[in-house]
């Protein structure tokens, strides 16, 4: 650097002071008036930590020579050692961790010799001192720090901005354009260039379109170009770990490689046949058992895709699949800024490490709101009945762990297992498990433990349960406004529900079992034949209630259907040959004396499959706009948006039915969004149809 510009550069230094990149060492000691040349050694110490410092930082400068408060006082050393101070950057400093371009002179200033020093930011390595010390600069001070917390803040900020780097050479050619091209469709339509500054993923620069890193690692025509590990292995392992050598136990083991939008779609098809488990049942059947919620897992795989580190370019995701549980491992720890226990308990904290990738797929429907992915996850294990997912940050990766493990006990199971002829659904199962030593529930407390955002639906709930008789009021209305006013409590809060046990509940249940036998086969169970079927019925039996009542409590036990037909349950009952002769003729009228069955021996389906618990979101928004959505997952990729549409209008008023399509094969991606204009409708349609087959199958559908 030319003297006469260093000069200025100093004095200009001097001028603004210390600060975060600039600081100031007196080369005196002792009282005003008897100053005295400080020890070289200390001198020589100083300037090796202050370097040290400024290099495992932004770089910065240093001046000897000069004090706190910006008074130039010189130095009071001979040739000899004023060389040996300038050499300290090199001999002050480990031989491993060499500073990157440091500048060392002897300057005049204001008349007085100073020492000046620089040194840039390091890159290469982490800078420590001869002896071995680490320190950074913070602020005014060159505080010590560990070599490994360095190293961990430098990984982080190089993972943060890898997307956001131009790579030289990188042409629109080397993109896939038909995919590109079916992303802008989505986002407005436009050319292939402009969709791309759109996204952010690339900028003109000197008459040429420079490409992010983001740009090809999502639409490269060969991403092994740009990145080597840009891919997905899935394997399958025999037991609850791996083994090695001849005890090598991976029964399946793919790769899914391509850029990120062929990789949503090749890992989820290499992904997606390990979900569910071919068992044999008792009765000598092959079935097979959902092992976890597909939507859960296909969330899993798309977070691990957007957010992974791609500066790790040795390292893939990798998801193996035990008996009892799946790791999705992610290359780089989760990033400082999110601690590991917000994300575990929900809070909502969220930041890409791939802002630019994390954009884009947000904007073709890959990922919805930040944050959100990971609560959806928890939902839909909670749905599913299955302990929350566990989370590990460690040894340069992140780990989700999702468990094939019921939170319901063996105790619990065996208890729950008692209700199955009355179809519980998931919202009644915990609310039967609240109630099982006997004590009374209060409406706030199923609220609570339901996570319930909304009234109306808690009514639906309770309404449906009660017309089970599996829960009763215990208490008269006026008792409950007295005790709500004596407590100074809120109505709610008033415990006064009661669950029947299941013994007073069979007993019930062979009642009606046993009037609808004796009155014989219908071809239909019209509002006659139901006051009845409550005529044979004795009053102390819960199902004695009135013609609404039980013809609902028919419904919901399964012995009619909606148009009040008789199900295969109740024709069980009767016996086929006598259902032909009622289909010949009128309604039966006979009547004979009731005969008492056990519910045990009587036919009566296998439980359904548990309905997730509502997630209601902001009640109030959508009560302004009175549209509430519906998710459809497990669509079979065939199925077309009039199929959905059809299913759902049985239930209510549908304003819109959405399929997303898959962008690189431009097919189905196996779910869907209905939009529905009534919340209530919506809930009916989420009892009805989650479970249901089409296209053979099995819909799971939820808030």
């Amino acid at each position: 650097m030319d003297a006469l510009l260093l000069q200025e550069r100093i004095s200009q230094t001097i001028i603004l002071g210390e600060s975060q990149f600039r600081e100031f060492k007196s080369a005196l000691d002792g009282p005003a008036g008897n100053k005295k040349a400080r020890d070289p050694k200390a001198v020589a110490k100083d300037i090796a930590e202050t370097l040290v410092a400024f290099a495992n930082a932004d770089g910065g400068e240093l001046l000897v020579g000069v004090e706190d408060d910006s008074n130039v006082t010189g130095f009071l050393y001979g040739d000899d050692t004023v060389r040996k101070l300038l050499d300290v950057p090199r001999t002050g400093i480990h031989p491993e961790t060499p500073l990157e371009s440091p500048l060392a002179r002897r300057v005049l200033v204001q008349e007085k010799d100073i020492l000046y020093f620089s040194v840039e930011k390091g890159t290469r390595s982490v800078a420590q001192t001869v002896d071995g010390k680490c320190l950074q600069r913070k602020d005014l001070e060159s505080r010590p720090v560990s070599v490994g917390r360095l190293q961990f803040e430098r990984q982080e900020q190089m993972s943060r901005e890898y997307d956001r780097h131009f790579v030289d050479g990188a042409k629109v050619s080397d993109l896939d354009v038909t995919l590109i091209k079916r992303v802008s469709d989505q986002v407005g339509g436009m050319s292939v260039e402009k969709c791309l500054q759109y996204l952010g993923l690339a900028a003109f620069g000197t008459g040429v379109l420079r490409l992010q890193k983001a740009a090809v690692l999502l639409f490269a025509k060969d991403v092994a170009r740009w990145h080597p590990r840009c891919q997905v292995r899935v394997i399958r392992i025999r037991g609850t770990e791996l083994r090695t050598g001849r005890d090598y136990n991976a029964i399946s083991d793919e790769t899914a490689h391509g850029n990120i939008l062929q990789l949503v779609t090749e890992a989820w098809e290499k992904l997606r046949p390990h979900l569910v488990e071919t068992k044999m049942t008792p009765d000598a059947l092959f079935k097979e058992r959902v092992m976890y919620p597909e939507d859960a897992c296909r969330e899993a795989l798309i977070n691990a895709i957007t957010h992974r580190d791609y500066a790790v370019e040795g390292q893939g995701i990798e998801i193996f699949i035990f008996d009892d549980r799946m790791e999705v491992r992610s290359p780089g720890n989760l990033l400082s800024s999110i601690p590991l226990e917000a994300l575990r308990e929900l809070r909502g904290n969220h930041e890409s490490r791939n802002a630019l990738v994390a954009r884009t797929l947000k904007e073709i429907g890959y990922v919805r709101e930040m944050g959100e992915g990971m609560r959806r996850i928890f939902r839909l294990m909670r749905d599913a009945d299955l302990v929350p997912p566990e989370l590990q940050s460690e040894a340069g990766r992140f780990c989700m762990i999702l468990h094939h493990k019921s939170v319901f006990s063996d105790t619990d199971q065996r208890w729950l297992d008692e209700f199955r002829p009355f179809k519980l659904t998931r919202e009644e199962m915990l609310i039967a498990l609240l109630g099982k030593e006997g004590n009374l529930l209060s409406p706030q407390q199923i609220y609570a433990r339901l996570s319930l955002v909304d009234w109306d639906v808690y009514r639906s709930i309770i309404e449906q349960i009660q017309a089970k008789g599996v829960v009763y009021n215990t208490m008269p209305e006026r008792v409950k406004v007295q005790k709500a006013r004596v407590k100074k409590l809120s109505q709610r809060s008033i415990p006064r529900l009661a669950v029947r046990q299941p013994a007073d509940l069979e007993q019930a249940l062979s009642g009606l079992y046993g009037v609808l036998r004796d009155l014989g086969p219908t071809s239909v169970v019209n509002p006659s034949y139901v006051n009845r079927i409550l005529e044979g019925l004795p009053p102390q039996n819960p199902y004695h209630t009135n013609s609404a009542e039980l013809t609902k409590t028919l419904r919901l036990l399964t012995l009619i259907d909606d148009a009040r037909l008789p199900t295969s349950v109740t024709i069980g009952l009767w016996g086929q040959s006598a259902m032909a002769r009622a289909d010949a003729g009128p309604p039966a009228t006979r009547r004979v004396p009731r005969r008492s069955a056990s519910a045990r021996e009587l036919p009566g389906p296998i439980r359904r499959p548990a309905t997730p618990a509502p997630d209601l979101g902001p009640t109030r928004a959508r009560r302004e706009t009175d549209f509430v959505d519906v998710f459809v997952g497990n669509l079979n990729y065939d199925a077309s948006s009039q199929e959905v549409e059809a299913l759902f209008s049985k239930y209510g008023e549908i304003v819109v039915v959405k399929i997303p399509p898959d962008f690189v094969t431009g097919l189905s991606r196996g779910f869907a969004f209905v939009r529905m204009s009534d919340r209530l409708a919506a809930a009916q349609a989420i009892e009805k149809l989650n479970g249901q087959l089409l296209r053979g199958r099995q819909l799971r559908v939820s808030w």
